[in-house]
């Protein structure tokens, strides 16, 4: 099982944009799973959000569905993020030789 972590943050007085614009976003393919989206409060508004890919062989094709959505963003000012490709502790493992 593959995920992506995205992390960013916006302006928290551009809260309401970011809103509307979320609950119009193109959907994912059926083999992108969103497990979590986390918001917290830090000056400005920080998200967390990790995406599940059911099928490794599309995980390319996933990180390419998950930055076209969050792209509906990028006319906002001050919305940024960073996508993180990350592993689970086990596959982690045998790229060193012990898993």
């Amino acid at each position: 099982m593959a995920y992506v972590v995205v992390m960013g943050s916006f302006p928290a007085h551009v809260g309401t944009e970011v809103g509307k614009k979320f609950t119009k976003l193109e959907k994912l393919p059926e083999y992108v799973k969103i497990l979590h989206i986390f918001n917290a409060a830090a000056g400005e508004t920080t998200f967390f959000a990790i995406y599940k890919v059911e099928d490794d062989s599309k995980y390319f094709d996933a990180i390419k569905a998950i930055v076209k959505r969050l792209s509906a963003y990028m006319d906002i000012v001050g919305y940024k993020y960073t996508l993180y490709p990350v592993l689970e502790a086990k596959d982690a493992l045998s790229l060193v030789g012990l898993g």
